[in-house]
């Protein structure tokens, strides 16, 4: 969600709220849990858990995974954040990914809209590691990533327990990235009023996307990456070596015939003024 987007925020426990204003103002206004009963009535979902993590906490988790690589399309050159990367792939931890993360004039368009698709390639970038090197099945691992979390997070109270976390990531494990989607509240910028120098929420798209996701439905990205981010080029292939005349193919399996396969859900194709990617989406970021 854009932190710049115009939202109505409801009254929220120990004052504060009760009023229309940029998201990024309902934490100020009543913290965390503020936060959560504003999001909740933008998309009508129920959000059983939430975290709240700091500058020195996305330092902490990037360090204890190892740093997670990323690809640079083009130069990023940021005097605001002091980073300046190459083109080519790196691998960001400790501050380096901070500021990798809070790069809005070094990517895209130099707006908030573009930073968010730079922070879903890291994101996406960061899921492909934990799967790869199969991290949610080492319980070491999982146990280091709870404690920073628990350490450098403020945690509601469903949340607030390094056992609990471990029991998501075991939960998680075997989930396909392909299923693990990253996208973009829709918004327009350019309006009048109180959306002057803000962001208006594009509700009519967005409606879709949330009765997709409380309907449990699977959905399809049809709007492309956004603003800071484009596909990562295939590597060139290296031929196999020819087969000797000599062997013998492999005969392929044929199913049973009374085996009854299991209909896929049919996906929901978003509106193309909804942007976003899959985690088994290798994508770059594009500097400006």
């Amino acid at each position: 969600i854009p932190r710049d987007m115009v939202v109505h925020i409801p009254e929220c426990p120990g004052g504060g709220g009760g009023w229309t204003g940029p998201m990024n103002a309902t934490l100020n206004d009543g913290g965390l849990a503020c936060v959560v009963l504003t999001v909740e009535e933008l998309t009508g979902m129920k959000i059983p858990y939430a975290a709240l993590v700091t500058f020195d906490g996305v330092s902490d988790l990037s360090n204890v995974v190892g740093g997670v690589q990323v690809c640079v399309a083009t130069e990023i050159s940021d005097p605001y954040t002091d980073l300046y990367l190459k083109p080519g792939l790196h691998t960001l931890k400790g501050l380096d990914a901070l500021q990798y993360l809070r790069t809005r004039h070094g990517v895209g368009d130099g707006s908030d809209l573009g930073r968010i698709s730079n922070q879903q390639s890291f994101l996406s970038a960061l899921v492909r590691k934990v799967k790869d090197e199969n991290m949610l099945a080492n319980p070491v691992m999982i146990y280091g990533i709870g404690k920073s979390v628990v350490s450098n997070m403020t945690l509601s109270k469903s949340l607030a327990s390094a056992d609990t976390i471990v029991s998501m990531a075991m939960a998680f494990k075997d989930i396909d990235i392909s299923k693990i989607t990253f996208v973009q509240y829709p918004g327009s910028t350019g309006g009048t009023g109180i959306y002057a120098g803000k962001v208006e929420p594009s509700v009519a798209a967005a409606d879709e996307l949330f009765a997709a996701l409380i309907a449990d439905q699977p959905i399809t990205i049809t709007g492309g990456l956004g603003r800071a981010a484009e596909v990562a080029p295939t590597p060139t292939a290296t031929p196999a070596p020819a087969a000797s005349g000599s062997a013998t193919p492999t005969p392929t399996p044929t199913a049973s015939a009374a085996a009854t396969p299991t209909p896929t859900p049919t996906a929901v194709a978003l509106p193309q003024n909804i942007s976003g990617q899959t985690a088994d989406e290798l994508t770059c970021a594009k500097g400006n």
